[in-house]
């Protein structure tokens, strides 16, 4: 089994993440048993946080939100605008709050249109939800920069690929900005023609469905051919997961999506909360078999 982390863990380890992830999981089989991990052959955790951090285009402190998205490049912005507003709204923000705020928004001249509306929406977010904006626009730079950078997607990958490289059939858990990860590195797999055998591909709490995410994948936009079962999984709250379900317009047939985990209301996006679903630990038994 590997599992694919996601943004904010940059100062940790695969050992942590691994640690951390298989408490969460073994706590839910200790509810609802038994635990079947004992017979997959080997578990590995992916880490890729501080390498990603380094390289993103967005870099966003614990400080002012809009002073984080006023650095971002051009493309950023437009890549950016319309998932952080759905994102703002989602947040509890309002149209109108987000229109006033554009009317009287300054930004340098010929900055361009979408740095004037990152700037607005992100102001906005700041009075309505600042750890959740600051959460929102790491998702999107950490994204961007993966999806729109070429070096930065091979700096991910060539950490990640290893712990993908077997013979055996893995179970690919993943979170976050890791679905990407894992969605892009199976694709991978499968256009080379060396299928990495995937009888289970869960994705929680996944950004996939962002429209501007979903693009930056060439069609087609499929379940792999070596994954043979992929599970979707999201809180109504989460923000990240703006596209609740992945759909067969978006992503083809045969994905089952599960868009009412109950991760609480402190953190939606939380893996322990996904991984807290019996769901999710019920899926990783069959395939377990």
């Amino acid at each position: 089994m590997v599992l694919v982390h996601g943004i904010n863990q940059q100062g940790k380890s695969a050992q942590k993440i691994q640690d951390d992830w298989l408490g969460a999981l073994r706590a839910t089989y200790a509810r609802h048993g038994p635990d079947p991990l004992g017979k997959l052959s080997r578990i590995d955790a992916a880490f890729y946080g501080d390498t990603l951090e380094q390289l993103s285009s967005a870099r966003v402190t614990s400080q002012a939100i809009a002073l984080g998205a006023e650095d971002a490049p051009a493309d950023f912005d437009e890549f950016a605008v319309d998932a952080l507003k759905e994102m703002a709204l989602r947040m509890g923000a309002t149209e109108e709050q987000i229109q006033a705020e554009v009317a009287v928004t300054a930004v340098p001249q010929g900055a361009g249109l979408h740095k004037k509306w990152v700037k607005a929406i992100s102001r906005v977010v700041e009075t309505v939800s600042p750890f959740r904006g600051t959460l929102a626009l790491r998702v999107l730079g950490q994204a961007h920069a993966y999806i729109r950078n070429q070096h930065v997607h091979d700096e991910v990958n060539k950490l990640v690929r290893p712990i993908f490289e077997d013979d055996e059939p893995v179970i690919v858990v993943s979170h976050s900005l890791g679905t990407i990860v894992a969605y892009s590195l199976l694709r991978e797999f499968a256009r080379n023609g060396r299928p990495r055998q995937s009888p289970l591909l869960i994705t929680l709490g996944s950004p996939l469905g962002i429209d501007s995410v979903r693009k930056g994948f060439p069609k087609p936009r499929t379940r792999p051919d070596n994954v043979q079962r992929w599970i979707n999984g999201s809180d109504p709250e989460d923000f990240v997961a703006l596209r609740a379900e992945l759909t067969q317009g978006n992503f083809g047939p045969g994905i089952e999506n599960y868009p009412d985990f109950e991760n609480g209301y402190d953190d939606p996006h939380s893996i322990a909360g996904y991984l807290g679903d019996p769901r999710v630990a019920k899926a990783i038994a069959e395939a377990i078999g």
